[in-house]
């Protein structure tokens, strides 16, 4: 006998009835899968039964529980933390999925149904649809063994969600998959904003969720022991019932008491919870625009931040009675520039995380990183963006895996790395980006983002093809324009004209439209670095962007093309997640440059005024509409938030257009 054979009626799912809730779901999880798959259920059962004629087991061990119905016996070793394997006992029937610890479990879950079900850890996100199978083959002598991942925690940040927020109030699936994903992608950690609420020491609701999958929470750069400063007065109103004292850092016993709160609620609620020490002001600002009894120097305001965040530490450690947690600082603006100067001197342990953060504006190593001294004993975390607030990439994708690679690696070789998180706000638009993450984070060792992006295509769009759509990635990262030369050693694309920049043109050249200047563009408001928004290089920023343009869109529109023939030739299946996460947008960001490029040519030229106006208008129609050509399905209006509120606004912009060829057409 080569192999076990899995058909409808002989085999059954084997967990016990102690496991935890999470391992369960996914258990119920895979049942699912199966009948995507097989078209029926396993039946469950929570005791492995005796030696039946014809009956297979799957048997599901998670070996940080007691399960007194599993022979420890004829389980296999495993490696630390999160480890699991799959393996097949030919002699007992048995199938064994099993893992160190819950997640490891879950993870051995999941790999089993990707696996052998041919479910794909994005099935939602790329909609996939089942291969129909009869049965299932398993090798007698299946053993994958997955040993502890390199990095301890592989977070998701969703942030300035305008697109994901309202979707994901539509259904329950909607709602809670991408924590799924999440998991069948081998993450385990979900960045949030405060989450501590008043006045009875409970966690927000949606913390709620990561407990249901397994999934750790962790806090921002700015959200102290999981809360901000922004619910200060909130805490002395409804906790205390006093009125709120002033914000002073010479009223240290008030700021304690607030923490302490924080600290409670988090260990009350029994959430497994990754530490954040931070002092920073009320949301994301420095301390010293909340203090009025803040220094003015520079070493002295570093001072400050010392002492508080060893505060902080001091009282996490007395209130968990672990003398070493995990706990991360993040090293975000005004922190990142005190710790380059050397002013900031954070708690340093085995099991600190000092967590470093992406180049403002454009995604690269930072001052603080180049200059860390490696001998520091610490272990480092490192934040990147893949969607931005304010310049970054938000409808399209833009940074690309390449460049992902390169920021963990530099920051792996500086130090091991073991925190990751990416941000990736309404995350649909970023999947591949983040499966490359999750990969890489995994196992930094045998990464290689060439080899990583071929299996994904064979994985999503089949493997004759997977060459030709791996090239098409390629080039479509590097038809953004470059608006200004890498000056960081070894790294490609360091500086590029995201979709957000362009929707800053648009806005602000259309505010004095009437008055032409060859520099038009100004920073953003409370922009800490001159330059730093657009970074656009030479004395002109009209012709600048004009000449990038020009260059840009003929590239777009050249991978744009390519695929659009290759659409046809791919297997039906693979047709829809092509076009969503990749042929779509290559045809918005062509269009979209085609577009700006029109707007700058009637700013700067009087004549065919209203021809340029026209076509701008056309142009970002077209963008539009390949954008909206992705809502469908499950997807159904995706894009609604960027009609109201959303960072880019499409329909704003046009509106904007609409009102400056009628202003300034030729009449």
């Amino acid at each position: 006998m080569n192999s076990l054979v899995l058909s409808e009626g002989n085999f059954r799912i084997v967990v016990s009835d102690g496991e935890l809730p999470p391992i369960k779901l996914a258990v119920a999880t895979l049942q699912r899968d199966f009948k995507s798959v097989m078209g029926f259920r396993p039946s469950i059962v929570s005791v492995p039964t005796d030696r039946e004629a014809g009956s297979i087991e799957l048997i599901i061990v998670n070996e940080s529980t007691v399960n007194p119905n599993v022979d420890k016996s004829e389980l296999r070793s495993l490696d630390g933390f999160e480890s699991h394997r799959l393996y097949a006992d030919a002699s007992t029937k048995r199938i064994y999925l099993t893992g160190k610890d819950m997640r490891g479990a879950i993870y051995a879950i999941y790999t089993f149904s990707e696996k052998f079900l041919d479910v794909p850890p994005l099935w939602f996100f790329s909609s996939w649809r089942p291969q129909k199978k009869e049965q299932i083959e398993i090798p007698c002598n299946l053993d994958y063994f997955y040993k502890s991942p390199q990095v301890r925690y592989r977070a998701w940040f969703p942030n300035d969600t305008e697109l994901f927020t309202p979707w994901r109030q539509r259904t329950l699936q909607n709602n809670e998959v991408w924590l799924e994903t999440m998991l069948r992608l081998k993450l385990n950690t979900v960045e949030m904003e405060q989450t501590v609420t008043y006045p009875d020491y409970k966690l927000a609701e949606s913390v709620s969720l990561l407990h249901k999958y397994g999934l750790i929470l962790s806090s921002t750069h700015h959200t102290a022991c999981n809360n901000n400063l922004v619910t200060w007065k909130e805490y002395w109103c409804k906790v205390r019932g006093i009125t709120p004292p002033k914000l002073l850092l010479s009223d240290e016993k008030s700021l304690r008491e607030f923490w302490q709160y924080s600290i409670e609620t988090v260990c009350r609620c029994g959430q497994e919870n990754l530490w954040t020490i931070a002092f920073r002001g009320i949301g994301d600002q420095p301390y010293w625009a909340a203090f009025e009894d803040a220094p003015v120097g520079e070493k002295e305001r570093a001072e400050v931040i010392n002492r508080m965040l060893r505060i902080q530490l001091d009282m996490i450690k007395e209130r968990t009675g672990n003398p070493n947690p995990f706990v991360r600082v993040t090293f975000y603006d005004e922190l990142s520039d005190l710790l380059a100067k050397g002013y900031l001197r954070p708690p340093v342990g085995d099991n600190i995380l000092w967590t470093f953060v992406a180049a403002r504006r454009d995604h690269y190593p930072n001052d603080d990183i180049v200059s860390f001294d490696t001998a520091t004993r610490v272990k480092l975390g490192y934040y990147m963006n893949f969607q931005f607030t304010s310049t970054g990439a938000h409808l399209a994708a833009a940074e690309g895996p390449w460049k992902m690679e390169f920021n963990f690696r530099y920051v792996n070789s500086r130090r091991s790395l073991a925190l990751s998180v990416v941000n990736a706000g309404n995350l649909r638009e970023f999947v591949m980006e983040l499966s490359a993450n999750a990969s890489m984070m995994w196992d930094m060792v045998t990464y290689d983002t060439d080899e990583f992006l071929y299996d994904f295509c064979v994985r999503y769009f089949g493997k004759k093809h997977a060459k030709e759509v791996m090239q098409l990635y390629r080039d479509y990262y590097h038809a953004y324009w470059e608006q200004k030369s890498a000056e960081f050693p070894g790294l490609e694309r360091q500086f590029i004209f995201h979709d957000l920049r362009y929707a800053r043109v648009f806005k602000q050249i259309s505010e004095h439209f009437e008055h032409f200047s060859p520099n038009p563009l100004k920073e953003i408001i409370r922009e800490r670095v001159s330059g730093r928004s657009f970074r656009i290089e030479g004395s002109n920023q009209v012709d600048s962007l004009l000449s990038g343009m020009e260059r840009t869109f003929g590239r777009f529109d050249k991978v744009a093309q390519r695929c659009a023939e290759l659409m046809p030739r791919l297997p039906e299946q693979y047709r829809c997640f092509f076009h969503d996460n990749l042929s779509a947008p290559c045809h918005y960001m062509a269009a979209l440059s085609h577009s700006l490029y029109h707007f700058l040519r009637a700013y700067k030229y009087t004549e065919k005024r209203t021809e340029h106006l026209d076509l701008s208008i056309e142009y970002l129609e077209t963008a539009q509409e390949a954008l909206y050509s992705t809502q469908h399905d499950i997807f159904t209006d995706w894009y609604a938030g960027d009609k109201s509120h959303g960072k880019f606004n499409i329909p704003a912009k046009l509106t904007l257009l609409h009102n400056l060829r009628d202003r300034y057409g030729e009449k």
